[in-house]
């Protein structure tokens, strides 16, 4: 599994990883929101982004929109059901197919290992959405 951060990118790679991600968002100004502060913390190097989790991406792209704001989410220690259902909500709105969507919840079973062990190391900071993002 790949892992990349922000500085293993070329500028031409960020540039065209940006604008492709940024298309993906369809306009919808939620998701555009989401995904430019996604970007902005990618950017400073607050995570890394490796693909979708052991499920095909969307259309087969590994720079993903809705798992990559998940994946923010995560890393920057917003974790569970709450944050599990918005990544629903963005690939609904994305028009996900339905298997995708529905290999994906399967894995979300298992979010609660995920919290413990942010909990563990201290980097659990809720079970829901910052109140920076919009609903």
């Amino acid at each position: 599994m790949i892992a990349l951060y922000y500085a293993n990118l070329t500028q031409d790679e960020r540039n065209t990883i940006y604008w492709e991600m940024h298309s993906q968002c369809n306009g919808i100004a939620w998701i555009e929101d989401a995904f430019t502060k996604a970007w902005i913390d990618f950017g400073k190097g607050c995570f890394k982004y490796d693909g979708a989790t052991f499920v095909q991406e969307h259309n087969d792209k590994f720079w993903e929109v809705a798992s990559f704001i998940h994946d923010w989410l995560n890393m920057i220690g917003y974790v569970g059901k709450k944050v599990d259902l918005y990544f629903i909500k963005i690939m609904i709105q994305l028009d996900y197919s339905e298997n995708i969507i529905f290999e994906r919840c399967k894995w979300m079973q298992w979010t609660w290992l995920n919290k413990f062990r942010h909990k563990l190391k201290r980097t659990f900071i809720a079970d829901k959405i910052p109140c920076y993002l919009p609903k």
